[in-house]
Parts: C-alpha cells; structure tokens; sequence
C-alpha cells in the first residue's frame, strides 16, 4: 500500500488570492439587500416567535392574566412586521436594479445578524428623517446647519454656493439644502443608507404614501401597546413634487468620505461649505476627516466654511477595546486603529490645521430617531460649530 500524502505536501502550499474589491462591494451589497428581503421572516422569528413560547410555558392562571390582550398584541406585532417586510421588499426591488446586483438571488450573499440590525435600525432612521413626526428632532440639528447657512449667504447668492454633506445617510439634509437654494451633495458609504435614499429621493410619488412601523423592535421602554405599533407615514415631503430650481442643485456620490474626496483633484478648494451632522465620530482617525475637509474648503479668500453638530460617540472606540490586549510585536498594528479625542483636545486640533471657530455651542441636548412617546431615551451633549478656514498665508 502506498503510503498517503497530504496535499499540501503533494500540491505545495494553496495559492489562495485575495477577493477583489469589487467582490468584496458585490458581497457587501446583496447580503444588504438580502436583510431588507427576509427581514420579515426574521422579525417573525426574534420578535414575536419566542414570546408566543414563552406565553405557552407559563401557568395557566398567569396564561388567564395575559388573556387575551397580550397574544392579540403579538398578533398586531405582526402584522406591522408583514407592513414593514412590504415596504421593504419594494426597496429591494429597486435597489438590485439600480445597484446592478445579479439577477439570481443564488449568487447574493446571505444576510448577516449584523446586517438584519442594520436593516432593523434603518427603518427607526427613515422616522427621523422623513416623517412630520421626526421634524422635531431634525430641527435641533439640521435646522442649526440652515439656519446658519441662511445666515451667511443671502437668497441671490445660493445658487452659486456649494454645500457637501459628507455622511449624508438618508439624505434629508442634503436635500434639504437644496431646496434652499444651494447646490448639494451628499456622500455616503452604507449601502443600507444608499439603497434606502435612493428609493426615498427617486421613486416616492407623493406625500404619506408608505406607512412604516419604526417602534415595533422592542418591548422595553413602552407606555402603551398602541404606541409600540404605531403608524407612520412617509414621506412628509416628497422630492418628485417639491421643486428644486435647476436638477444641478442636487447630487449624492457612494463611497467612503475619504476615498472620493481626499483622492481627485478636482475636489480640492472646491466647496464654499462642508456640514458634518453625527459624523465625525465615525472616524476611525479623525485627523483623517479633519485634513480632508480642510482640503475640500476654498481657502483662497477665507470664505470656506466648515458647519459641524454632533455629539462624540466614537464608532469604532468599542472594537477596539474589544480586540483584546496587544503584544509587543503588534505595537505599530494599523488595523482596527482608533482615535478617540476628547472635545477639547479636538479643537485644538482643529485650530492648529488652519480653522477660526466664529461660533461655538456645547451641551446641547439631542436625541437620535428616539421614540417621543417612549419611557427611555438617550440623550446627547452634542457640540455646534461654524468654522472658517483662514486663507491661504495668514
């Protein structure tokens, strides 16, 4: 008998190539898409399932407590989950169609845990930037942002001004800006976000067409089962019916802030205004921000301004400090680096790369996508600035 040969002896070592970034970009899109298309049977399935089992397995006198609201309740949970499934399966649609995703699903990667909570938070973040309910909330920031924009250049001048919104989500602000006026282009890298603001910003027909069931998610926190289940119809504008005074006013690019704007040329001295809204702590390494948008700002006259509002919750602090004690060896390791600055130190920063702050707000206080009507919100001490970038030798 021969003796065996293990392949990698027999063959030498694999020759495995790494994924293409475009692989890598297809992979990424359809396992969104494939959250938004079973999210429905997922919701089902953590929601309302385990609960109804729960249900089953208590006494029958504590069963005859909960009899009949509580099952009825879960029975409505499910039918705002069928709602939402709806809406987002016709998102879907056209996200493959326009993203040019393959047309056999058996090629589109599975949804992961991570992008079903992506999809599931998604939905609480349409209720923030396109309901008449989330208006309140939009106003504290994106209403600051106008506001000072309004401030700084008169009606005549705005079609002439351009505004990027780098991290432009859903792009309500970026549209927003719009219709005052300016020319606007928001920037975004989620593809959660993209596919959900493309079918918002392009195909909705009229005001309050779909209803979305953004609190349904948890039962913690909830005063009433009502409100839990709650109706909400959006949009409360609809961007096919609201004019913008020339189709140049308003643009979106894909991609990641730093890749597209710090990368082309033509993107430098270019914008008279960047806004950052609940973006600069989604830096890995916000001196990476800060350098692009100082390069992005006309900077010729000292009329480049930078509109920031957000709080300081960096994103990826909590990875970090999940990747476990480093060795020596792996002291100059750049994956997974995060720099957290305390506000202070941030605007310090900020001041040395070539910024006035002509105006400065701290502690104000702010939600995100929170339920007005529930028992427990979070809320932020966000920070507000008007920065102007010095000219070029002062």
């Amino acid at each position: 008998m021969e003796e065996s040969v293990s392949m990698a002896e027999h063959n030498g070592p694999l020759d495995v190539q790494p994924e293409t970034e475009e692989v890598l970009e297809q992979r990424a899109l359809t396992s969104t898409l494939n959250s938004f298309l079973v999210y429905g049977k997922a919701a089902h399935y953590n929601l309302t399932k385990p609960r109804l089992a729960a249900l089953s397995r208590l006494s029958s006198r504590h069963r005859d407590l909960l009899t009949p609201f509580y099952s009825d309740h879960l029975a409505a949970v499910d039918r705002a989950i069928e709602y939402n499934a709806e809406f987002l399966k016709l998102v879907a649609r056209y996200g493959a169609n326009e993203f040019e995703a393959p047309q056999d699903l058996r090629e589109w990667e599975g949804a992961t845990s991570f992008q079903l909570e992506q999809t599931r938070s998604s939905v609480k973040q349409i209720y923030r930037d396109w309901s008449a309910e989330g208006a309140a909330e939009r106003e504290v920031c994106y209403g600051r942002v106008i506001l000072e924009l309004n401030n700084l250049y008169n009606r005549e001048r705005r079609s002439e001004v351009r505004v990027l919104v780098p991290g432009a989500g859903l792009g309500r602000l970026a549209y927003d800006i719009a219709c005052e006026g300016y020319v606007s282009q928001g920037n975004e890298f989620s593809f959660h976000m993209l596919i959900l603001s493309n079918f918002l910003l392009n195909h909705t027909t009229s005001e309050k067409q779909f209803t979305i069931y953004p609190f349904l998610h948890t039962f913690s926190h909830t005063s009433t089962a009502a409100n839990q289940i709650r109706a909400i119809r959006i949009p409360d504008k609809c961007p096919a019916t609201f004019h913008i005074s020339t189709a140049s006013n308003f643009s979106f690019t894909a991609g990641s802030f730093t890749d597209i704007y710090a990368n082309i040329e033509d993107e430098a001295d270019k914008w008279d205004v960047i806004t950052t809204v609940f973006f600069l702590d989604t830096a890995h390494n916000v001196l990476e921000y800060i350098d692009v948008i100082s390069q992005g700002l006309k900077n010729s006259d000292g009329t480049g301004y930078w509109i920031n509002f957000g709080p300081l919750l960096y994103h990826f602090e909590e990875e970090q400090n999940a990747s476990g004690v480093a060795v020596p060896n792996d002291a100059d390791r750049q994956d997974g680096v995060s720099i957290e600055l305390p506000l202070d130190y941030l605007i310090s920063v900020i001041e040395n790369c070539g910024f006035v702050f002509e105006k400065l707000e701290t502690g104000i206080k702010t939600t995100y996508a929170a339920d007005e009507r529930g028992m427990g919100n979070w809320f932020f001490d966000s920070v507000f600035w008007v920065a102007r970038k010095r000219k070029s030798g002062d």
